[in-house]
């Protein structure tokens, strides 16, 4: 199983300096994974949410890391496809400069956006998100490979026009869509495409990786290839003891927590649209555990991968014999502290990495 990680860009101190310390923090952060073996950084998508996420332009930001590293590949993970917020022309051809710009490192997520405040700021109604993202994604394999592309369309018609440059992996750069729930753990299987599953307990990983294998078999696929991955986002961080790790990443997990609650308020306290409605009811069964559990509570089920070497290996060791092919680390939260998160690359990648086992039984 690799490891990887995954930003938001989160801080507690949303001043100018406070945002531009977590930018020259993670340049930090992410130079010392490409030295120590991690497969990929990947950065999600955000827009207007002070505090939760500095990420709204994440294409820009990693093609300064790809003149800063030279082997991590480079996850953006999620593009927002809704066509008001990203015009798939304008993906294809970022992602086509970033695959440049970086020698071919490149692997491209797309997804439809999870918040009200978010959708319609853009004037998107979130009940065309989902028809908006599967569109997109259909149309970038050929704009990445054909000569002269057209799409006939009466959401998106687009005449016939030569949409360069083209990536440098070829056909394209590998294709991935974010899963918060089975059904697009299906699409994912069933369109031949890698699935970023958000949102999915370590503990529940083992049903979602079997679901998404099952469907792959007779993959359809969008892109020009199948690209048979699943990758698992842990909350995590490494410490020479469980209580220091605890101590240190603890807080910024249950202020994550509140800040999804809030950021998905609209949906929760009110009416959610049809086709956000499964991950909503499923969040809202996760605030009842979250008011009385504890962070030992949380590491204990399996939950997060918060704790000692030991304590990593054994969460790590159970998603990877879920057969999961890529574990997204996610370290840099609210208020973890630089120094923390660079121990604990380090610690993963050779105290941990090592030993985890492959599965037992491969399915």
């Amino acid at each position: 199983m690799d490891l990887s990680m995954i930003y938001e860009l989160e801080t507690s101190d949303g001043s100018d300096e406070g945002v531009r310390r977590v930018y020259r923090e993670c340049i930090e952060q992410v130079k010392l994974a490409d030295e120590l073996g991690y497969r990929t950084v990947w950065f999600t998508e955000h827009h207007f949410l002070p505090r939760f996420s500095f990420s709204p332009a994440p294409e820009i930001f990693l093609a300064a890391l790809a003149r800063e590293t030279k082997n991590i590949r480079l996850g953006h993970g999620i593009v927002l496809l809704p066509h008001r917020i990203n015009h798939p022309l304008r993906v294809a051809e970022r992602i086509a400069v970033l695959d440049l710009v970086s020698d071919g490192r490149v692997e491209f997520g797309g997804g439809r956006a999870i918040s009200e405040s978010e959708v319609t700021a853009f004037g998107v109604s979130p009940d065309d998100t989902r028809p908006q993202w599967e569109e997109a994604l259909r149309m970038l394999p050929a704009m990445w490979t054909d000569d002269t592309f057209s799409w006939k369309s009466k959401t998106l018609p687009v005449p016939a026009r030569s949409v360069v440059p083209k990536p440098v992996q070829k056909p394209h750069p590998p294709m991935w869509v974010a899963c918060t729930q089975p059904a697009t753990v299906e699409f994912a299987g069933s369109h031949g495409l890698g699935a970023l599953a958000f949102g999915i307990g370590t503990g529940e990983s083992n049903d979602y990786v079997q679901l998404y294998r099952e469907k792959i078999k007779s993959a359809d696929p969008i892109g020009k290839f199948v690209n048979n991955r699943f990758a698992l986002w842990v909350h995590t961080l490494c410490a020479p003891t469980d209580e220091e790790a605890l101590a240190l990443q603890g807080p910024s997990y249950f202020t994550y927590s509140d800040y999804v609650k809030q950021l998905f308020a609209p949906w929760i306290d009110g009416k959610a649209p049809k086709s956000y409605q499964w991950f909503m009811d499923y969040f809202k069964e996760n605030l009842e555990y979250m008011k009385t559990a504890t962070m030992e509570d949380i590491v204990a089920a399996g939950s997060a991968c918060i704790g000692s070497p030991e304590t990593c290996l054994k969460v790590l060791q159970h998603v990877a014999d879920a057969e999961v092919d890529e574990a997204l680390l996610f370290m840099q939260s609210f208020d973890t502290p630089h120094d923390a998160i660079m121990r604990s690359i380090e610690m993963l990648a050779k105290e941990v990495k090592p030993k985890i086992k492959a599965p037992a039984v491969t399915a």
